[in-house]
């Protein structure tokens, strides 16, 4: 409409036209026109606004999906760049206590890095001392739901909770490890980074952290549900 209208002014401008009122009136009446018609598209934009924000989400949710799908395949091909045939070993850490689906993923997470997991458990001692309180499970039960998990290969016990620069690089070339691999969150301790040493060794990697899990959430949620199965009953009675 717009492009009409200015090759009607200009012909008629070029023409010598005698008639400035009915070009005024002409180009005033195309530019209501099209002013009504951007009205009309602006409300419309407005009152699909929240479906159309809905379809975005849910697009944006799809495509990051994808990313962290891509991201993980680009990091097994990194990882498996080595010679044909040799074995890419990756070690995990942690207290792993009321095992849940956020250590799995992890798990899987980390083995899809090389072609070897091993896992080293904490200890109870060191997670006492540390923690300020024992683990809910002890060492034999931690271990044996770390063990269970398919995407484990080795597991080690007695890992101190918080592991020197020695420990980790006494463990590297023990289990002759490639990679050590944590989750994408800090672990700080006393304001030095635990992973320093494998991050100057170049064989540090992290993984996305598993999002609304975590072992102290489960406890709150079965406290809270005791709380309220304990005031329901006392309520009844």
């Amino acid at each position: 409409m717009g492009t009409n209208t200015g090759a009607l002014a200009a012909s008629m401008l070029s023409a010598g036209s005698k008639a400035p009122l009915l070009f005024t009136s002409l180009f005033a009446g195309a530019c209501t026109v099209l002013l009504m018609r951007y009205r009309a598209r602006i409300q419309k934009l407005r009152d699909t606004a929240g479906e159309a924000a809905g379809v975005l989400r849910s697009e944006l949710e799809q495509a990051e999906a994808l990313v962290e799908a891509l991201r993980q395949e680009l990091a097994v091909l990194q990882a498996r760049r080595s010679p044909a045939g040799r074995e890419v070993r990756i070690w995990m850490d942690g207290a792993f206590d009321m095992m849940h689906y956020g250590h799995a993923n992890a798990f899987r997470k980390g083995r899809a890095l090389g072609t070897h997991l091993i896992v080293g458990v904490n200890d109870d001692v060191s997670i006492t001392q540390c923690k300020g309180g024992p683990p809910l499970m002890s060492d034999s039960e931690r271990l044996e739901m770390v063990r269970a998990c398919k995407w484990v290969d080795e597991v080690v016990p007695g890992v101190p909770y918080i592991m020197s620069e020695e420990y980790l690089s006494w463990a590297i070339r023990e289990y002759r490890i490639d990679y050590v691999v944590h989750g994408d969150d800090p672990c700080i301790v006393d304001g030095r980074d635990v992973y320093e040493s494998a991050r100057k060794l170049g064989k540090y990697r992290t993984i996305p952290r598993t999002e609304g899990v975590s072992t102290t959430e489960i406890v709150g949620r079965m406290l809270l549900a005791s709380r309220e199965h304990h005031t329901q009953a006392g309520e009844a009675a």
